[in-house]
């Protein structure tokens, strides 16, 4: 039997091990990957010049991890999504960091953080949103409303409110809302994947009705079929060539988060598989592999993330994960849900 809080423990590991484990790959090849490491299963640099990376160490993990952890900071002040607290943390770790390596930031993020400091309203700064930094770090809120046993609707709602700064579009909330509800389901013990997956389906339509309209093609038909193709393939290695072919990895919301939930599906919710084949596949592979595994840690508890990645992460991190697990399981009694009236203008 999964406790709970071994399920909250374990989409914080996920999601932390995934971030830091994809270092070294974001932003490459297959081929190059394959290449040079063979099959990552273990923590190393990133090489010399990595376009977002350089500088960082075997074992840290990135704006992924560290984003979601801001969150977890401003939920610890308000116990709900305070949206103007959430960009002040953001900004302070951004800050804290911009020294540290290559690219703390992704660029929906950067652009937004970039027009607040230039006195736009939060209401307009991330209009123009359409990557993934709205779902990467969007774990805490699923784990809260998992253990709230909160609806699919109430979710959404907050989900919402951290979008609104940086990601304050359609296909964003849709992509935050998709790997939110995922969490959400796996922290409450879904364990029928089929159910989790028609759930992050779910979230993503109705994350659609929120925030402006851009161009882009539909999160939740892309989850469809992106699960369907790992449904066709008995070899995941097959099955991972194939999801390349059509999404690529790239960071856009569109294509990251369908492929997550894709690779989530591919590792039958195994955090070491899932990471792995999010890690090895190319493309965006940190964030990929933070959010993958933030819903396969929930699903699997934390015993199922390898001990040594656990102990790696928190040592080259200097953080206690627990105090994280901690602090969220003492939120959710005191969360005040977004209101329906406090979400309108958002409402299409």
């Amino acid at each position: 039997m999964i406790s709970s809080y071994d399920r909250v423990l374990g989409a914080l590991y996920g999601m932390a091990t995934g971030d830091a484990l994809g270092v070294p790959s974001s932003f490459l090849t297959p081929s190059h990957i394959k290449r040079v490491w063979g099959w990552i299963d273990t923590f190393y640099p990133p090489e010399d010049g990595h376009i977002y990376h350089a500088g960082l160490k075997a074992g840290e993990y990135t704006d992924d991890t560290e984003q979601a952890f801001a969150l977890i900071n401003s939920f610890k002040k308000f116990f709900k999504v305070d949206p103007y607290d959430v960009v002040m943390e953001i900004l302070n770790w951004a800050e804290r960091v911009k020294d540290k390596y290559a690219s703390p930031l992704g660029p929906s993020t950067e652009r937004a953080l970039k027009a607040i400091k230039a006195g736009v309203d939060i209401t307009q700064s991330g209009r123009f949103g359409n990557t993934n930094g709205s779902a990467m770090r969007i774990a805490p809120v699923g784990i809260i409303h998992g253990l709230l046993d909160s609806t699919c609707q109430d979710l959404v709602r907050d989900v919402y409110q951290t979008c609104l700064p940086t990601h304050n579009t359609t296909v964003c909330v849709a992509a935050a809302a998709a790997i939110a509800n995922g969490v959400r389901l796996a922290i409450k013990g879904e364990r029928d994947l089929s159910t989790i997956i028609a759930g992050t389906i779910e979230a993503a339509e109705l994350g659609e009705q929120y925030g402006y309209e851009i161009a882009s093609s539909s999160v939740p038909r892309k989850i469809e079929f992106a699960c369907a193709l790992v449904g066709r393939h008995k070899d995941p290695k097959h099955a991972m060539a194939e999801l390349y072919n059509f999404f690529g990895g790239g960071d856009l919301a569109a294509d990251s988060i369908p492929l997550a939930i894709g690779l989530f599906a591919l590792g039958e919710g195994d955090p070491k598989k899932v990471n792995e084949y999010c890690v090895n596949f190319g493309g965006d592979c940190d964030t990929n592999a933070a959010m993958a595994d933030a819903i396969a840690g929930a699903y699997s508890g934390y015993q199922a993330v390898p001990l040594a990645w656990r102990n790696t992460v928190e040592q080259v991190n200097h953080v206690s994960i627990a105090n994280y697990a901690n602090d969220l399981v003492g939120i959710a009694p005191r969360w005040t849900i977004a209101s329906p009236e406090l979400c309108m203008n958002g409402v299409k």
